[in-house]
C-alpha cells in the first residue's frame, strides 16, 4: 500500500509526515467531521481542511473521500489511521504528563451523564474540580441517550445501573440508595402492599433505563423482581411529579424524595425490604491512552462523593 511505503520510505524522494498534520487528521477521523473536529480543538474548519489536504500532498495519496454529508475513508487513509491513532494519543498523553508536572492542568474536558445525576449529585463534584483547576474547560452534556465517545469526541460518561457489554472501561465511583415512593392518595386507594410480592397488583412507575426489575437484598434471596406499569419515562423528576399525583410507586433515590416525604406529599413503601444500591459508573474508552484530564476528574469526583447523601445512606441518617 502507498501509505505503508510512504511510512516507511526515507529517500529523498519522499516529503516528511508533519505529526502535526497526521494529529489533525486523526481527529477528524474520530469526529467523522471536519465541523466537529475544529469544534473540539478550537481551531478554524479551513484550516484543517488545508493541512489534511498539504498531508495528502506530502504522501502523495488520497486519504478522504469527502462528500457533502460523510466522509470516507479510502484504504489507505485507513491504514493510516489505524497505525498512527496509538503513536499519536500516547505522543499527546506524554506531553499532557510532562506539562501537567511542570504547570497546573490544563484544557478540555468533554462529560456526558444523566440530567438528575448531574444536577442533584455531580454539580459539587464540576464546580469543586472548575475553581481547583482554573485553566481546564469543562462541556458538560445532560443526557440519557447514549453517546459513541469516540466518535463524538467524548472524554467521559457518567452511568447509572447496570451497564450493556461494551469495548469501554467501566470505574465504580459511588452506589445510589434507593427505596420505594408513593402517594397517600394512590396507596388510599389501592393499599399498601405488605411485601414485594404484591407489587405485581400495583402501578409501578418505571425510568425507560437502566431496567424494569427491582432487587431486594432481604427478600427472595436477593433475586430480581420483574415489575409493571403504565408509565415509563427517561426523567427521574418527571417521574416524581407523577407519584405526587398519585399515579403509582416508584423507586427512588432518598434525599430526592426526602422533603416531599416531610411535606407530607409522598409516602416510603416497604421500608423493612432493602432495595440493592444502584450502582453509578465513569466510563472512557481506553485505559492505556487516557487523558490525564480524565483520571484527574475522576479521582477528584470520588473524594466529593465519598461524603454526598444520595450515594452515602449513614450520610442520610445524620441529616435526618
Amino acid at each position: 500500500m502507498q501509505a505503508a511505503q510512504a511510512l516507511k520510505s526515507n529517500g529523498s524522494s519522499t516529503s516528511v509526515m508533519n505529526l502535526n498534520d497526521v494529529r489533525l487528521f486523526i481527529k477528524v477521523v474520530e469526529a467523522n467531521s471536519f465541523t466537529a473536529a475544529a469544534d473540539n480543538l478550537g481551531i478554524q474548519k479551513s484550516t484543517i481542511s488545508r493541512r489534511i489536504s498539504q498531508l495528502e500532498d506530502d504522501l502523495g495519496i488520497r486519504l478522504l473521500q469527502r462528500t457533502t454529508r460523510k466522509l470516507h475513508l479510502t484504504d489507505d487513509g485507513m491504514q493510516l489511521f489505524e497505525r498512527c491513532r496509538g503513536l499519536i494519543n500516547e505522543l499527546e498523553d506524554t506531553q499532557d504528563l510532562l506539562s501537567s508536572s511542570q504547570t497546573e492542568p490544563q484544557g478540555r474536558l468533554r462529560i456526558t451523564m444523566p440530567t438528575e445525576t448531574g444536577v442533584y449529585m455531580m454539580n459539587e463534584a464540576v464546580s469543586s474540580f472548575l475553581k481547583e483547576y482554573p485553566r481546564i474547560e469543562m462541556e458538560v452534556e445532560l443526557s440519557t441517550r447514549i453517546v459513541d465517545l469516540i466518535e463524538e469526541g467524548i472524554d467521559l460518561a457518567i452511568r447509572v445501573g447496570p451497564l450493556n457489554d461494551s469495548s469501554l472501561i467501566a470505574r465504580k465511583i459511588a452506589s445510589l440508595s434507593v427505596g420505594l415512593y408513593s402517594s397517600h392518595e394512590y396507596l388510599d386507594k389501592y393499599g399498601y402492599p405488605n411485601s414485594p410480592a404484591e407489587l405485581k397488583n400495583h402501578q409501578c412507575l418505571l425510568l425507560q433505563k437502566p431496567t424494569s426489575s427491582w432487587h431486594f437484598e432481604n427478600w427472595n434471596n436477593g433475586q430480581p423482581m420483574q415489575v409493571n406499569g403504565r408509565l415509563k419515562a427517561n426523567n427521574l423528576s418527571f417521574l416524581r411529579e407523577m407519584v405526587v399525583q398519585g399515579l403509582g410507586i416508584a423507586r427512588m433515590p432518598h434525599v430526592f424524595c426526602q422533603q416531599l416525604v416531610e411535606s407530607g406529599e409522598m409516602v416510603p413503601v416497604l421500608e423493612s425490604y432493602q432495595i440493592a444500591p444502584i450502582e453509578i459508573h465513569a466510563l472512557y474508552p481506553s485505559r492505556r491512552n487516557l487523558n490525564p484530564r480524565v483520571r484527574l476528574f475522576i479521582d477528584h469526583m470520588q473524594n466529593v462523593l465519598q461524603n454526598h447523601p444520595w450515594a452515602n445512606p449513614e450520610t442520610l441518617k445524620a441529616t435526618a
